[in-house]
This record gives C-alpha cells, structure tokens and sequence, in this order.
C-alpha cells in the first residue's frame, strides 16, 4: 500500500498508518488529484465515482472483477447498480471517514476499467 502512495508523489505521507488513519481535508485533496473522475461528498466520509457500460452484462462483469480486486485489499465498496450505470462509494467504517485504504481501492478500480471496460 505504502508503494501506491509513494507512486502517486505522495511521498510526505507514508509514514502514516494507510488502514486506520482518517483523513484531513488536505490529504483527501491532495489524493483525489492521483484519481480520474473521483469526487469527495461534502462531509468528507465517502469518495464516489459513476461508471458508464456498453451492456447491463458488461456492468455485472466489471463488478465480478471488482470483488476480487475488493477481497484482495480486504476493502469493499458500497455499490448501485442501475443498468449500464454503477456508482461506487467507498469509505473506511471502522475510522468512521476516509484512509488510504480509499484512495488505493480507487486507484485499483480505475486500473480495471481503463484496462478492461473502455
């Protein structure tokens, strides 16, 4: 985990704990700018991206191959499935808000997009 960050130029921010650290408004800006077409919610405790498919199946593909990605990190999304559309919400519950632990699911799913879905 510490390696995503150190890949994105964030490096001043290693030295804290990426599971359980919640985030400050300043981190969670700085992090969104390694993301594509992630936003934050106003209260600070979710990030959350839409994403468009060719195919009501292609959708339920793409969230099969998020599962896995999601077990692995051992950090799973919140998920609305609405046809061609999921919208994808992420967040730590246990530091009540947003931790690395975001940031780097989210990078793993734009990866998988790019990658498999565009």
């Amino acid at each position: 985990m510490k390696s995503w960050w150190k890949s994105t130029g964030h490096e001043g921010l290693k030295s804290l704990d990426p599971h359980m650290h919640k985030l400050k408004t300043i981190e969670i800006t700085q992090a969104l700018k390694a993301l594509n077409g992630w936003a934050v919610e106003h209260d600070e405790i979710y990030i959350f991206k839409e994403l468009q498919f060719q195919s009501f199946k292609s959708a339920i593909g793409f969230i099969v191959k998020m599962a896995d990605i999601a077990d692995r990190l051992d950090h799973h999304p919140e998920l609305l499935s609405i046809y061609t559309k999921i919208r994808i919400r992420l967040s730590t519950h246990d530091a009540s808000g947003l931790t690395y632990k975001d940031f780097e699911l989210a990078a793993e799913i734009d990866t998988l997009y790019k990658s498999q879905f565009q």
